[in-house]
């Protein structure tokens, strides 16, 4: 194979690669497609693009690329046709633009204008590959500065890589200009050939692994922040398991102050006897839980939510059916979903006028009790925020804690065989949960 079909195959490699590490930023493969089918179906879109431009026909090679191209994402990526079609424009605007800059740089219009061939790349090989080196470059500055790209660096990570490109374009263009020539020198030639290929492949092997330990760290500190939620659950649980052992407590005592005034009132002791109610008021005034259902730990959070959205002034309307079950799922999966929904819940209500704060929580059996069906309904008036995926997302300033709420209890929901829907309506947001 001649040096102008392996610089031609190495630029075509390099094309799909860069496409699909643009999409694959913001969207996700399809379910059904594994890496062996993305390997696939990613050489084959080479290998086509590399027949095409054998043909030597720049028309041709302009129209079937894009069609190539536009069908090797709608196979790999799911994402909506807006969507699509946007970062699409996008990443063929960076094509088209680095080569028709190449043209002005590199004083090579003949080779562009000309339909019925294309450029012979082993007369111009570091052009290409600078031209390449460009082209990642600000696929790369696309990927960091994008709102909705899911392979952000860390700033400080990500100027120090930034450097490396800069610097290889910049070098890759000092060449050009300094007049070097390699004519009548063929093995010098290919040995700068190669350094080009091997420095554009550096470049995205270097952002490859700074990409790879970006996601570490932000793995690691996920982990963090769920270490630290369930720490808060624990506590949380610990809290929930007082208010029982409390509400145990005031039931005994309520039976021995029953069997006192039993007896006082035999003896005729009315002094005594009101001595004691008055105790027993107090007792009950400081312990006040009701009995929504017959698990304790679903009382304890009903009345401890019950308690906070008092507190914050959202009416809070609770509805347990009788008979309600729950025992088979664990009491910290419990407490978290609906600690999690209730705590939303509340939140959203507060951003409302002081007469609109509302939160209705029902819960009740269906398709004769083998479904627990929970419906919790709130008012809101801030705006619904979602990411790329449909996935909602906080618009607290703790992004990172509240962010992963809703995901926890998706999970908790799944563990337990159910499943969490969410329904918006106008200043309405209803979560269903059902276990």
């Amino acid at each position: 194979m001649s040096l102008d079909k392996i610089i031609l195959l190495f630029c075509c490699i390099a094309e799909v690669y860069m496409l699909f590490d643009l999409f694959h930023s913001f969207f996700d493969v399809r379910e059904n497609i594994g890496k062996r089918q993305v390997i696939t179906i990613s050489v084959v879109s080479v290998a086509i693009i590399f027949i095409i431009n054998m043909f030597g026909n720049a028309l041709l090679n302009l129209f079937s690329v894009v069609i190539v191209f536009a069908l090797y994402t709608f196979i790999i990526f799911e994402a909506p046709l807006g969507q699509r079609i946007l970062y699409f424009v996008i990443a063929f605007s960076i094509f088209w633009g680095c080569e028709f800059l190449f043209v002005i740089l590199m004083g090579i219009p003949t080779y562009f204008v000309k339909q019925s061939s294309v450029v012979d790349l082993a007369e111009v090989p570091w052009h290409m590959f600078t031209m390449k080196v460009l082209n990642y470059l600000l696929f790369v500055l696309v990927k960091q500065f994008f709102s909705s790209s899911k392979e952000k660096m860390d700033g400080k990570i990500f100027a120090m890589y930034i450097c490396l490109p800069i610097t290889s374009l910049i070098m890759m263009l000092a060449t050009y200009y300094s007049g070097l020539t390699f004519q009548g020198q063929p093995g010098l030639k290919i040995l700068m050939t190669i350094c080009c290929g091997v420095m554009l492949f550096s470049n995205i092997l270097i952002f490859y692994a700074f990409n790879m330990y970006s996601e570490e760290l932000h793995n690691n500190v996920e982990q963090k922040i769920i270490i630290t939620r369930q720490e808060m659950d624990l506590e949380y649980f610990k809290q929930i398991n007082e208010v029982r052992t409390k509400h145990y407590e005031m039931v005994h005592n309520i039976s021995n102050y029953l069997k006192v005034i039993n007896e006082l009132l035999k003896q005729n002791e009315i002094g005594r006897i009101e001595e004691l109610i008055k105790n027993l008021n107090g007792e009950l005034e400081n312990s006040a839980a009701v009995v929504y259902s017959d698990n304790p730990v679903l009382n304890a959070v009903l009345n401890e939510k019950t308690a906070y959205a008092e507190s914050v002034g959202v009416t809070f309307d609770v509805f347990v059916e009788p008979g309600l079950n729950v025992k088979k799922v664990n009491d910290m999966d419990l407490i978290n979903m609906l600690g999690n929904l209730l705590d939303n819940a509340i939140r959203a209500a507060m951003t409302c006028e002081p007469n609109q704060r509302k939160v209705c929580f029902k819960a009740f059996m269906q398709n004769e009790g083998n479904f627990c069906v929970t419906k919790i309904t709130n008012s809101y008036c801030d705006e619904i925020l979602k990411d790329t995926k449909g996935n909602y997302v906080t618009t607290k300033k703790e992004k990172g804690i509240h962010g992963i709420g809703i995901q926890s209890v998706q999970k908790a929901a799944e563990k337990n065989g159910g499943y969490l829907e969410c329904v918006e309506e106008e200043n309405q947001f209803t979560a269903i949960l059902v276990l």
